[in-house]
């Protein structure tokens, strides 16, 4: 796709023109790590001439009228980092391409006067784009560890539904309709522990990228909102690590320099995490059946024999990222993520009766699930005004769930033979069972992205994509005792889809004041053999220096969608399909307003009022995989039946955000309104749903060696459907006789017409950083409290039926609160070599 006449084109237009100028171009990295600077502002002094860094660190100044054998001053300034100056000769050169190395050190305010945060706040059109980098997400208070998912929730804009989970719920879109990347790589599941833990390692990521809405062009096949979690490249100068112990896990880093081969240079890093609660218990021994005095009285054979608690999970992942610049315009980046959830439990029970009469029973689970990703990416810079991006990537998620269980019985009998004397009997009867259940994706994708730099105001963005998902979705039982053998399968869907897009984009400045972008998008989609398009565009307006307005609006559509139950609290896996052939696409609106106020201070105020429309939503039909009707069973694909869906979501949204200074943090507000329909419960919001939305973290430093950092949530509570009481059902059966029986079941109220109640966290955490360990290593130790008022917070109401103690009479239904979170306090050290 890189010899393709447009980019010929662009490449020849940029050489003709760059004869007649000067080009100056180069990255802005760390001089200890080599790690790309984001936003850095470069300019040449005493010239109007200033421009930005992109993600990469790559600069360029275009077409600069200078005489020759002249010399000019570059600066480089970024907060908490020192002032970069060079003194550049123009020679005969036309192109001059230049190693901005910077080091981080504490900055008087008055030594910098435009930061990254003010040059962004300048250029960028998108609204709704907020990026956390690494001390963003560590500043947080955290549960166990930090997480950028869980930082991400404290956002306007993002609810969630519990404690329990860290799934993402954007401007009332689902999970699923989130687009969540590592290194540009999807990831379908990326969750450890049904949601509670993300699978990213926070050791590893540079920064997390989140666009809530409104997004450009370049993103395709979501509906919801844009994560693409960046990490590390790895320390191009020395061999360095980090490690952290926590309550339930340990992690480590290790990255440094490849070496130098034929003028290649590079970087690499590696991250691993491993959960070791199920090892802690294991060392601890401790029996399943007695105590630990009838231990003592025990032999050692019978001690070594005796069956301890084992805990049954655990999960690990790992991260792999690999750079290498081939020549001076040419990188190869390679990233890998491999990440596991492994639950392995099993137990026999045997029971001895009178007369030599016996049972013995088994039963296993053996359930690993996880993701997998190789990414491949080329960078070839084709001209300093020309920037082209192929990348290729593959993705799995792979879910496996074996049940099984056994039970024989032995019976004893005694008969008479002919001559009186007593025969004994031993019949033995067996029972198998097993229920073997499937999920795979596997995503594979080619894209290639072409960046034309025509100026400092303008900007020109295409691109191919190629995408095919093959999906696998299978339930097995199986059943066999003496007499038959048998294996049921109520569900067996294999299908691939495939998604060919191409898109491009324009970014300029149409005066000093006033911005647009512009762009299309078109999917082709393999299943309805049709071509789906989609406009973007965004347009902002300088007021001056330090205040914006922003408007956005695009459309955007959606070929995947899960399989799951969209009122369920607690969901260990998601299971993904194609949007079938007899089922329109998903389809959604953005439209959003925004105001932006950056202070002198670099404090950011911002103002975003939303509106989201829905077309084509599927809402899974629930239900049993069989019913019986009279004398016939009726099986049921529950997988595959879906409601045809409409939605829409508004709200108003505050952000106030300061990066920098002793004190730092952010304050957030989001009112929100989503509302669902579907035939069966006409109008209704949905179980994610929250009004009100009151978030705040900051992070305050005390002196060198100590950071506290608190966080706040206060919302309203999430809808749930009511249970108002019991009803009894009187029919008649005609089967062998006429007879009457009673049905007995709960009276359901409407549709998610009740609320919990309001939802209140504080935690809190501190850091002692920056200790010694006799010189060889720096490490650091924190301690966090989750939940310090210890606030009830409902996760759901557990019903049963209220008996009366004195007759047993049932007279009700006793509705119990299950609590989310309470207190917890958990401590970890953190270590860097």
């Amino acid at each position: 796709m890189l010899k393709t006449p447009l980019l010929l084109l662009i490449i020849i237009t940029s050489f003709i023109k760059s004869q007649n100028s000067y080009v100056i171009s180069g990255f802005v990295r760390e001089i200890d790590t080599g790690e790309p600077i984001s936003y850095a502002n470069v300019f040449l002094t005493e010239t109007p001439f200033g421009t930005v860094t992109n993600s990469d660190g790559y600069f360029v100044f275009r077409n600069l009228p200078f005489p020759p054998n002249a010399e000019y001053e570059l600066n480089v300034s970024m907060i908490g980092f020192g002032l970069y100056k060079n003194t550049l000769s123009i020679g005969t050169e036309k192109s001059i391409r230049i190693d901005v190395r910077m080091k981080q050190e504490v900055l008087e305010g008055a030594q910098i006067t435009v930061s990254g945060v003010r040059q962004k706040f300048k250029k960028s059109v998108e609204s709704s784009n907020v990026i956390l980098d690494i001390r963003d997400i560590r500043d947080a208070p955290s549960f166990i560890e930090p997480d950028v998912f869980r930082t991400l929730q404290m956002l306007p804009g993002v609810q969630t539904t519990s404690d329990w989970s860290s799934a993402l719920y954007v401007r009332g879109s689902t999970p699923d309709q989130n687009l969540l990347m590592l290194d540009g790589i999807t990831v379908y599941n990326p969750y450890h522990l049904g949601g509670i833990f993300s699978t990213f390692n926070t050791d590893a990521i540079k920064e997390a990228d989140f666009r809530a809405g409104g997004f450009p062009a370049r993103y395709g096949g979501r509906m919801g909102a844009i994560l693409n979690i960046i990490n590390r490249e790895g320390n191009t100068e020395k061999i360095s690590g980090s490690g952290n112990i926590s309550l339930i896990s340990s992690k480590g880093l290790i990255e440094g320099p490849l070496p130098k081969w034929n003028n290649m240079k590079g970087s690499w890093m590696i991250s691993g995490r491993r959960t070791y609660f199920d090892k802690l218990i294991d060392l601890m021994n401790i029996p399943i059946n007695g105590n630990e005095s009838d231990r003592e009285t025990n032999s050692t054979d019978d001690v070594d024999d005796e069956e301890t608690i084992q805990f049954p999970y655990y999960f690990y992942d790992y991260q792999i990222k690999i750079n290498t610049d081939i020549s001076k315009n040419n990188r190869l980046t390679y990233s890998r993520f491999y990440g596991r959830d492994i639950l392995d439990f099993g137990f026999s029970d045997s029971e001895s009766g009178d007369a030599g009469n016996s049972r013995q029973s088994e039963f296993n689970i053996n359930w690993p699930w996880g993701n997998k990703t190789n990414g491949l990416t080329w960078r070839w810079i084709a001209t300093p005004n020309v920037i082209a991006k192929t990348f290729f990537a593959q993705s799995e998620y792979n879910f496996n769930m074996n049940f099984n269980g056994s039970e024989e019985l032995i019976s004893q009998s005694d008969s008479l033979n002919n001559n009186g004397e007593t025969i004994s009997y031993q019949d033995t009867s067996s029972l198998f069972w097993g229920l073997r259940f499937n999920d795979l994706i596997l995503d594979n994708t080619l894209e290639t992205e072409i960046t034309w730099l025509l100026n400092d105001e303008r900007k020109i963005t295409g691109g191919f994509h190629y995408k095919n998902i093959k999906f696998e979705l299978a339930q097995h039982f199986d059943l066999s005792a003496e007499e038959f053998d048998t294996t049921f399968t109520p569900l067996d869907m294999s299908d691939s889809t495939r998604e060919i897009s191409v898109y491009i984009e324009e970014k300029q400045s149409l005066t000093s004041s006033l911005l647009y972008q512009i762009g299309a998008r078109a999917t082709h989609y393999s299943l309805h053999d049709s071509i789906y398009l989609e406009p973007r565009f965004g347009l902002k307006y300088n007021i001056n220096d330090d205040f914006s307005i922003k408007l956005n609006w695009g459309r955007y559509h959606q070929f995947l969608t899960i399989a799951n139950s969209q009122d369920q609290n607690f969901s260990l896996v998601d299971f993904w399909m194609g949007i079938p052939q007899n089922k329109k696409a998903s389809i959604s609106e953005h439209t959003i307003i925004g105001l932006e106020y950056l202070s002198n201070n670099d404090i950011l105020y911002r103002l975003e009022s939303y509106y989201k429309d829905f077309d084509n939503l599927l809402t899974l039909k629930e239900g049993d995989f069989s019913t019986e009707n009279n004398d016939t069973t009726i099986t049921t694909n529950v997988f595959n039946e879906f409601w045809d869906t409409d939605a829409y979501a508004y709200g108003l949204e505050m952000l106030i955000k300061k990066s920098t200074g002793q004190l730092s943090g952010w304050l957030g507000y989001t009112y929100a309104k989503t509302f669902y329909h579907t035939e069966q419960f006409g109008w209704f919001q949905p179980t994610f749903d929250r009004t009100h939305t009151i978030n705040m973290v900051s992070s305050y430093k005390i002196n060198e060696r100590t950071k506290m950092s608190v966080s706040l949530t206060n919302s309203s509570g999430n809808p749930y459907t009511p249970i108002l009481g019991r009803i009894y059902k009187f029919q008649q059966t005609l089967r062998d006789s006429i007879a009457w029986y009673t049905q007995e079941n709960y009276l359901v109220g409407e549709k998610n017409s009740d609320r919990y109640g309001d939802y209140f966290r504080i935690d809190a955490g501190i850091d002692f950083t920056n200790r010694s360990f006799f010189g060889f290593f720096i490490y650091d130790w924190y301690l966090q409290i989750i939940n310090v008022t210890n606030h009830v917070n409902v996760f759901q109401y557990f019903y049963r039926t209220k008996t009366d103690p004195n007759n047993g009479n049932q007279i009700g239904v006793e509705r119990r609160p299950i609590q989310m979170f309470p207190l917890i306090v958990t401590l970890g050290v953190k270590f860097d070599f």
